[in-house]
């Protein structure tokens, strides 16, 4: 429901999940009516609005298990993410993570693991390097370590095809599976739905 100030405007169902989702139509309401556009105008164009690439992009199902994807490779967006993950039916969130850059990693270990602890079930792939050279020693299995204290189950599977593999024996109908981050991560929804 919609209201400006004591009127109601009427009613938005939007397609994109999350509160971040719903702060931003409520700021594009407020911004159009305010300079005059109807609000059948405003509700048609966010009604319409389905998101965009790779922001909990519906891939397909696996055994029954929605998979989604998502771009998300900071704490805050990893957050956002799993907080709209609420809103979506599912009986188990399962997440694969795969960091994005070995520096951005060891700077965050911590936020990481923290903003994680939202999954059932969270697989960490082996850090996206972009540009970068490991001088560090740092490992996505570094996450996994310190999520070892959480209520959280999570582990690092160095490749691609194992964490396929493993979400192929261990979803069910009625999961729901993100993968997540700005690397190649994105390759493995479509793989699981073919």
């Amino acid at each position: 429901e919609v209201y400006y100030k004591d009127e109601k405007l009427g009613d938005v169902q939007l397609l994109v999940p999350g509160k971040h989702n719903v702060d931003n139509a409520l700021a594009a309401i407020a911004t159009a009516y305010s300079i005059g556009i109807d609000f059948a105008a405003i509700k048609q164009g966010l009604v319409s609005y389905s998101g965009v690439d790779r922001r909990f992009q519906y891939k397909g199902k696996c055994n029954g298990a929605a998979v989604i994807d998502d771009y998300a490779h900071h704490p805050q967006e990893i957050e956002a993410t799993l907080n709209a993950a609420k809103h979506y039916p599912h009986k188990k969130l399962y997440v694969v993570f795969q960091p994005h850059t070995y520096s951005r990693t060891i700077a965050l270990l911590p936020e990481f693991a923290k903003a994680l602890e939202n999954a059932d079930v969270v697989i960490l792939a082996e850090i996206y390097a972009a540009r970068e050279v490991n001088t560090t020693g740092v490992s996505a299995e570094d996450i996994s370590k310190l999520m070892d204290q959480s209520k959280v189950t999570s582990f690092y599977l160095p490749t691609f095809e194992e964490i396929e593999d493993y979400l192929r024996s261990h979803l069910e109908e009625g999961d729901l599976c993100i993968t997540m981050g700005a690397g190649n991560v994105t390759d493995i929804g479509p793989k699981l739905v073919q």
